[in-house]
């Protein structure tokens, strides 16, 4: 182990020091702080052993002054409580790590005010890049990015009319598809329970999926079978009972998150309705308990990892002004279980 003469500071060790203890160069050891992904696994972990055997820390205050940048991407989710975005935020943050960069995440709740509060925090913080949900954001963060002269992406959407990378999947299509495969069972008296909040762009597209597809089989939903509720199992549960008190004619409910699904199951059988027999329900995300419930449910599978590692690639690739693709459209699959079937008023 290097002597604390040979030392920085107050015997901090230096970069020279860890070079030495590994056995390489300094140039590696700073590849391996700053690029790991060209460097050997079996070097990096020898770096990695000497860097905590020494107790050095890098200079990050110093390297970012001379690079003008922090090696840190900053993450903004409407809800850090959801399955989907905790899903894409830790494939987000694996990937970053890969690329030798730092996440920081805020959450917005769903509130256009705090998304755009949390943002200019992130990038008067110093962030290279911001990840975004979504397309609703205010039109003055692109002017904001571009001032801190930091890298912008969005996830979820595979479009974005903000002219950023959009990293994502085609929500009103799949639902289209969904309500497709519904009306092909013989449903004709549809609901569906919504997503109440104003800046959720991606659950209004979904809806507008499924009053596209009905539109073209002639149908019409009248506003009483849309129903709008704040995201929860319990007001899942409300908006089936709501539905079901105003038009118990309804023999399939579109759901557009699990969440509100699965309180949709639960209270179909507080209400003595049969599932799928009596009442076809689907929802949308394809989170972990979807598959578990009784019946185990019909839905679409939102690919959250392959969204957080390609965002994490594109936000990197922005920075180190590389080509983005504007539009990454993911394939989001349906999930066929037992909880749809054909109506016995068909």
């Amino acid at each position: 182990m290097p002597k604390a003469t040979n030392r920085g500071p107050q015997g901090r060790a230096k970069l020279t020091d860890v070079a030495r203890a590994a056995g390489v160069s300094p140039a590696t050891v700073s590849r391996v702080l700053n690029n790991p992904k060209i460097v050997r696994p079996t070097i990096q972990a020898k770096v990695r052993r000497a860097i905590v055997s020494l107790g050095f820390t890098p200079d990050a205050a110093a390297r970012a002054l001379k690079s003008r940048r922090t090696r840190t991407i900053g993450a903004v989710v409407p809800m850090l409580g959801v399955a989907i975005f905790a899903d894409g935020i830790g494939a987000l943050q694996g990937r970053l790590r890969d690329h030798g960069y730092t996440l920081l995440i805020a959450n917005s709740e769903y509130d256009s005010e705090k998304e755009l509060q949390e943002i200019s925090v992130l990038l008067d913080r110093g962030v290279d890049g911001v990840v975004l949900v979504g397309d609703a954001f205010a039109p003055c963060v692109r002017t904001l990015a571009r001032r801190h002269e930091a890298s912008l992406v969005t996830t979820y959407v595979c479009k974005s009319r903000h002219r950023i990378p959009a990293v994502g999947i085609d929500n009103a299509e799949v639902m289209y598809r969904m309500t497709q495969y519904l009306i092909g069972l013989g449903h004709r008296e549809f609901g569906i329970i919504n997503d109440a909040a104003k800046r959720n762009d991606r659950t209004q597209a979904r809806c507008n999926g499924v009053l596209r597809a009905l539109k073209e089989g002639g149908m019409h939903l009248g506003g009483s079978r849309i129903v709008k509720v704040t995201y929860s199992v319990a007001n899942g549960r409300a908006g089936l009972r709501k539905l079901m008190d105003s038009d118990p004619e309804i023999t399939a409910v579109v759901c557009t998150s699990d969440a509100l699904a699965v309180g949709a199951l639960a209270e179909s059988k507080a209400l003595g309705l049969l599932v799928p027999s009596d009442l076809s329900i689907t929802g949308f995300d394809d989170i972990e308990i979807s598959a578990h419930t009784d019946p185990p449910l019909t839905t679409v599978n939102v690919p959250a990892l392959d969204i957080g590692r390609l965002a994490a690639d594109h936000v990197v690739a922005s920075i180190a002004g590389l080509p983005v693709p504007m539009s990454s459209r993911l394939p989001a699959r349906m999930v066929i279980r037992a909880s749809c079937a054909a109506p016995r008023k068909a």
